[in-house]
């Protein structure tokens, strides 16, 4: 179904971006994409955006090092002590390496979500430092400061 139903629409909408706005990076997103995600990386985007079912470890494995992954702290986590959720930030981190990677919720923000939880999670994320140890900055370079 994804080759007749999805791909070639996907494909086709990521090569009139591209060529109308080239320098626009585009991020594809699709809700219970655990199964999906070698197809995805074949639609020519440059990041792919994984739920929260995806482990990250696994997900930039099967995804290799070459495209950029955003993702994925459970947002369950935000309903834990503040303290757990520092962790799996720094978990999720480490999962993705040193590639790059675009920290965010798997899916939103839950209703009922303590709003410190939220507000934390903001600030941990903010004071992150990466160095690098390459004179051009490249990504696969970098280290995570925490």
């Amino acid at each position: 179904m994804w080759e007749q139903w999805s791909k070639p629409y996907i494909t086709e909408i990521v090569s009139m971006v591209q060529n109308k706005c080239p320098k626009i990076p585009l991020v594809l997103y699709i809700n219970g994409n655990g199964g999906l995600l070698e197809r995805m990386k074949g639609t020519g985007v440059d990041v792919i955006g994984l739920d929260w079912t995806v482990d990250m470890a696994d997900g930039r494995k099967r995804l290799g090092n070459d495209i950029c992954v955003q993702g994925i702290v459970d947002p369950a986590y935000l309903f834990s002590p503040l303290p757990a959720v520092t962790e799996e930030i720094q978990r999720v981190l480490k999962c993705a390496g040193p590639c790059g990677h675009i920290l965010n919720l798997g899916h939103g923000v839950l209703v009922g979500t303590p709003e410190e939880a939220v507000a934390h999670f903001f600030e941990v994320t903010k004071s992150l430092k990466y160095e690098s140890s390459s004179q051009n900055h490249a990504m696969e370079e970098s280290k995570l400061l925490v």
